[in-house]
């Protein structure tokens, strides 16, 4: 960076205000025997003294501080490297310390020497000292009873200190993970503690490291065009929630794959997710899009408005322009859909053709029941088990997902069964684009698709009109969808009192049509179809019907319009897999079999086969005996049981 890069990121840092814990931490360091420092620890900073370098360490920044408030040397521990001094005000201040028994006798301090190294400090009064012990959570060893009495005797030093009013303490400075790394007895109602949490950077601490890192990487003007200042502004907007460092390292990325200040969105998505492929521009999927209506349409039948719909909502998602009204298009997932509709209507099955269309592999598509996760304490398992509960170390399911493959599909079927607390989660994800387990690892949902499912509105609360329904299927697709729209405004604002997750979802509510005539014909082709082809590729058998048999199989199984395309691969599978299995273990296998007539008797489903005198049933009756066939067995591929292999000689022999 050149000297007037500098002057000027310096200039502009001045203008704004520094980190809060700076003036908490300042004013601590002259009463506190001990501070400990958690949080956004061991990132950069903004300049406190505004000289130097703009945005120096954590140790650097630690110093200046100090130094602001008279101290003259601040020495360093931590378990690995042992006792250093780190800064002095000059050379006499390092010398004075080297005399330190401390120093002397133990130049490579382990950690049971830090009762010792704190008492030296402590009483030490040629001049302010302060001492950090770094990484303060792990000084627990396996001997917890010495790592105890270690901390009982710091504790009674400070307090013995305090009661003899010896004048403004040399504080203890605890580097930790977490406040509760240190014991609580020693932490709560201690008087000579103060705890500092660091904040991560704000929005502004953002943008001035950006325009510091731009102006290393020459990415900008001296002068930056409004242009440039807006593409600052967004790599500030893109990194919140996350540590100076990290745009650190996004400004290395940058550097290696080539990209200047208008591509950093892509270093953000390299950092982020780790690949440097980007599935959402890619050209193949492009041409699929043209597509689209074609590739969801074979799987999703009867429902042409609410693809229509889906499709809208997939172009915007994939040309990466979902939020671009708000400004936040970079930071949230790359698009939200909510399913709402009748039972068995192809909601699930839209999420999963929507994956296969995007991703060419519906393994991309993480799919959560909310059925199960009901209960509060099951919030644990989406986001991980809380520090010291079993299984902590493991994350949290949706997290480990988002973290394994960010690039995909995110399903919560029937969210309206999810507890209230699982919900809060969503608001988060779809506002910000990111959540955090319980360890503190945290997952990115920028690149992901958002689906929701659920039957809300399809019932009201009183049976006395149309049966509790408050949908019918005589009502056409407008009706339905306003119906089925203000319900779902009703459920969030007034059951759930969540009604910023309903403005996080926007209008993005897509309404299935109950199925019509039509689109019920058409699932049960395509379920007909499937069952006929699976037996013909796994038993060599091709099975045909006759136009009788098709009409009378096609009203039985598509004569219930509320239990949508599942009613009908139930029926089928009630009144034409299971006759069917049954006359292949019955009467044997041909190689190919034409169903002429199908019978529905008191619930019980005969099917009438062409040059067979015999048939077969949908009942739980025993088998029975098998009556003589006019056809003989052939070869199949179906490997059948011995016996019955047995059966069948006896019977040609004696035939």
């Amino acid at each position: 960076m050149t000297r007037h890069g500098a002057d000027t990121t310096q200039a502009l840092a001045t203008h704004h205000d520094l980190p809060s814990w700076y003036e908490e931490f300042s004013s601590a360091v002259t009463y506190a025997d001990h501070i400990i420092l958690s949080g956004n620890i061991r990132d950069l900073y903004p300049s406190f003294t505004g000289q130097g370098n703009p945005f120096p360490d954590f140790e650097e920044t630690l110093w200046d501080l100090l130094r602001s408030q008279g101290f003259r040397a601040f020495l360093h521990y931590d378990p690995v490297a042992g006792l250093m001094i780190h800064k002095t005000s000059s050379d006499a201040e390092a010398d004075a310390l080297k005399e330190m028994d401390i120093f002397q006798d133990k130049p490579d301090a382990q950690p049971d020497d830090i009762r010792d190294i704190h008492a030296a400090v402590a009483d030490f009064d040629t001049f302010p000292i302060a001492l950090m012990l770094d990484y303060a959570s792990h000084f627990r060893t396996h001997d917890a009873v010495a790592y105890d009495d270690c901390m009982v005797a710091i504790d009674q030093k400070s307090r013995v200190r305090r009661q003899a009013g010896t004048g403004r303490p040399n504080p203890t400075i605890w580097v930790a993970d977490h406040l509760a790394d240190l014991p609580d007895w020693f932490v709560l109602q201690n008087a000579s503690v103060r705890e500092v949490q660091l904040e991560l950077p704000n929005l502004e601490d953002r943008y001035f490291f950006g325009r510091h890192l731009a102006e290393d990487r020459g990415w900008i003007d001296a002068d930056p065009t409004p242009d440039q200042e807006r593409l600052l502004q967004q790599f500030a907007f893109e990194c919140d929630g996350g540590p100076l460092r990290a745009m650190q390292c996004i400004g290395m990325v940058a550097k290696e794959e080539g990209f200047n200040l208008s591509h950093i969105s892509d270093a953000v998505r390299v950092f982020r997710t780790g690949a440097r492929r980007n599935p959402w521009a890619s050209p193949v999927l492009r041409e699929r899009m043209k597509r689209a209506n074609e590739i969801l349409g074979h799987r999703i039948k009867g429902q042409p408005h609410a693809l229509e719909r889906t499709l809208d909502i997939l172009a915007r998602s994939i040309l990466g322009l979902s939020g671009a009204q708000s400004g936040s298009m970079h930071t949230r997932p790359r698009g939200a859909l909510f399913l709402v509709g009748p039972t068995g209507v192809g909601k699930t099955e839209l999420a999963k053709a929507i994956t296969e269309l995007l991703f060419g592999d519906e393994a991309a598509c993480h799919r959560f029941d909310m059925s199960e996760f009901m209960e509060e304490s099951s919030v644990a398992r989406l986001i991980g088990a809380p520090p010291g509960h079993h299984d902590h170390e493991k994350g949290g399911q949706l997290i480990n997902a988002a973290n394994r493959r960010p690039f995909s599909v995110f399903l919560f079927d029937e969210v309206e069964k999810a507890h209230p607390r699982v919900l809060d989660l969503f608001l988060q994800i779809l506002d910000e684009g990111r959540l955090a387990d319980a360890r503190g690892s945290t997952a990115y949902f920028s690149e992901a698709l958002i689906i929701f499912t659920s039957n809300i509105g399809m019932v009201e609360g009183s049976r006395a009109t149309n049966m509790g329904m408050n949908v019918l299927p005589s009502d056409t697709y407008a009706q339905l969808s306003m119906k089925i729209t203000k319900a779902v405004e009703e459920h969030f604002r007034n059951d759930l009192k969540r009604p910023e997750l309903l403005n996080r979802i926007g209008q993005n509510v897509v309404a299935f049509d109950f199925l019509k005539p039509t689109g019920m014909a058409a699932i049960f082709d395509a379920i007909l179809e499937r069952v006929q082809n699976t037996v013909e590729q796994e038993h060599g058998v091709k099975i045909t019907l006759s136009d009788v048999a098709y009409s009378k199989l096609k009203q039985v199984c598509t004569q219930d319009y509320f239990y949508g395309g599942r009613g009908i691969a139930n029926r089928i599978e009630a009144h034409f897999i299971n006759p069917l299995a049954r006359q292949f273990f019955l009467t044997g296998i041909e190689t190919s079999l034409q169903i002429v007539d199908v019978h529905v008797t008191d619930d019980k489903t005969t099917l009438r086969i062409d040059g067979d005198t015999s048939y077969a049933s949908a009942d739980n009756a025993p088998f029975a005996p098998p009556q003589k066939s006019r056809f003989q067995v052939r070869k199949s591929r179906l490997r059948r049981p011995a016996e019955l292999h047995v059966d069948q000689r006896r019977r040609t022999d004696s035939e």
